[in-house]
């Protein structure tokens, strides 16, 4: 993750108390998620390792991955929803419904159009 601080020691502790609290994974432009490679393993404590930069990398592939797998899951909740209201109105489902979750299926695919 990206956090601008006074010094390592700073940086460190804010790192700390984001991964305690998980705003860690919230990727905001103030602290942004720059890899998602962290494997929870037992009761090993974490190192945190610092390195200073002029500005952000770029988010590597685990976070890429990351959000395309968020947005199929907010695609997948959106259509069960769209489903729920369509039993609710007595089977008529509403393109409107269905159309707000395009983007993000596309999002979730890797995809900026729709195949013609």
């Amino acid at each position: 993750m990206g956090i601008e601080a006074e010094s390592p020691e700073a940086a460190q502790q804010i790192a700390e108390q984001a991964f305690n609290e998980a705003p860690i994974w919230d990727d905001t432009a103030a602290m942004p998620l720059l890899a998602d490679d962290y494997q929870e393993s037992g009761d090993e404590r974490l190192v945190w390792e610092g390195v200073a930069v002029e500005r952000w990398p770029a988010p590597d592939t685990s976070v890429q991955q990351l959000k395309k797998e968020q947005a199929a899951m907010q695609v997948c909740r959106g259509l069960v929803e769209a489903y729920r209201q369509g039993e609710a109105n007595g089977g008529s489902i509403h393109w409107e419904d269905l159309d707000q979750w395009v983007p993000l299926a596309r999002q979730a695919l890797g995809k900026s159009a729709l195949p013609t």
